[in-house]
């Protein structure tokens, strides 16, 4: 079970600002620290990834840049080199650097390849410059870079720097349950948790900007269009459909905007927050219970995503995120444990199922669907509305349901992955 402290150290690590979608983003920073530690000028760029960084990377935008590919991702942090601005290392991106960028994808120096047996989230980059060659890993979250090697000579090893590889706090809160995870941020005080509040001024403000100024493919137009007609009423479920909706396509649309993430992806960290932080405007909350919704939100996302995975054959975003939205609004309205592990159940028992086919804009419509159903089985739940412990892969606890929903994603959906991988592969041929 996890401490207060390691909670802390969780939730300042896990809850970071992010600028663009952070599985290029995840690509640029090994490209960028592997270009640091060789020097010189360059001469190429190796990237291998796991299949699932590879769909994410794909086709989404990338916010300063006119161009998509995990290629051109790799290119932008090779010429940056600076692996210390973490996931917001694309904002020093110039004419410069996207020159350098464009001229060496043409050139035919940058090489991305699909490590198959990669599960997990892994990016290694192999810089090859005139002054020798550096390779960066990273595995397991999108800034822990486990490995670097330059001129053949370990410098860094993650495992032998703590003794033990993996994330052992993610694995300490897998073992919890969902009442022991609420008790632990009931313990903590307003000023504990005040840094949170970031998250919604920062999120609320991208928010904003996207309905005020929509990119993408018309999703958040349409819904400046609708709202406040009798087709939809600005009520909570269609505010929060609009803003996450608003927010996300934007933000994949490669808009320069730098969001509060949650477990590692930008578009978690909306899709936790806002429902969150329209949920306490509209009953009036005070702070101190809006930042511990907040914090358990953020807490029950990481939970989900250590059964699940953080990149799976499921959207992470709509299966943690939104579930995760959903019993912290639960919270927010006073709601008990019992009626916090149903609206969990509620959710399992709605949109399991949903796949991922990899960051782009088409994920606002997803997250706007998963949000309406965060809203929906909240209410329900409060309202001692359940479903059934015998129906499909509901089970009686929260615990339950979400080891559930792990053993859909893997090793139900492994061969779902493998499909939906290989129907985007077959588009770029």
């Amino acid at each position: 079970m996890l401490t207060k402290n390691e909670m802390l150290t969780m939730l300042k690590t896990e809850a970071v600002p992010a600028f663009g979608c952070t599985e290029p983003v995840c690509v640029s920073l090994a490209a960028a620290d592997a270009a640091k530690n060789a020097g010189g000028d360059l001469l190429s760029v190796e990237i291998e990834v796991n299949p699932n960084i590879f769909k994410n990377g794909m086709s989404v935008g990338i916010p300063g840049f006119d161009k998509v590919g995990l290629d051109y991702a790799a290119a932008l942090g090779a010429m940056l080199k600076n692996p210390e601005k973490q996931l917001q290392l694309l904002q020093d991106i110039n004419d410069e650097v996207k020159d350098g960028a464009n001229k060496l994808v043409k050139s035919g120096k940058v090489k991305v390849d699909i490590k198959a047996d990669e599960m997990k989230l892994y990016v290694k980059c192999k810089v090859k410059t005139d002054n020798g060659e550096s390779i960066t890993t990273i595995r397991d979250a999108h800034t822990a870079i486990v490995s670097r090697v330059v001129n053949g000579k370990e410098i860094f090893n993650a495992a032998s720097q703590s003794g033990k590889a993996g994330n052992p706090l993610s694995e300490k809160l897998a073992e919890m349950t969902v009442k022991e995870i609420r008790e632990l941020v009931e313990s903590f005080s307003y000023e504990e948790l005040a840094f949170l509040e970031e998250g919604i001024t920062m999120n609320e403000e991208v928010a904003q900007k996207s309905i005020a100024q929509p990119h993408g493919v018309g999703i958040s137009s349409t819904f400046n269009k609708v709202m406040g007609t009798p087709v939809m009423q600005r009520d909570l479920m269609s505010t929060v459909m609009q803003k996450v909706a608003s927010a996300i396509e934007s933000r994949l649309d490669g808009c320069p905007y730098t969001i509060m993430a949650s477990s590692g992806a930008g578009s978690k960290g909306l899709a936790v927050i806002l429902p969150i932080a329209e949920t306490a405007k509209l009953i009036g909350a005070d702070k101190e219970k809006t930042v511990k919704a907040l914090a358990f939100a953020h807490m029950l996302n990481s939970y989900i995503n250590a059964h699940i995975g953080k990149l799976s054959a499921m959207c992470a975003c709509g299966m943690a995120a939104s579930t995760a939205a959903a019993a912290g609004m639960t919270y927010l309205r006073g709601g008990d444990d019992r009626q916090i592990a149903w609206t969990i159940r509620n959710m399992t028992g709605s949109i399991t199922g949903m796949i991922c086919d990899g960051g782009k804009v088409g994920c606002a419509l997803k997250l706007a669907t998963a949000s309406a159903a965060a809203v929906l089985s909240s209410l329900m739940a409060e309202n001692n509305a359940v479903l059934r412990v015998s129906d499909g892969v509901c089970a009686e606890t929260a615990e339950d349901c979400v080891k559930n929903l792990g053993r859909i994603a893997n090793p139900g959906m492994t061969h779902t992955d493998k499909v939906v991988l290989q129907i985007m592969l077959d588009k770029q041929k």
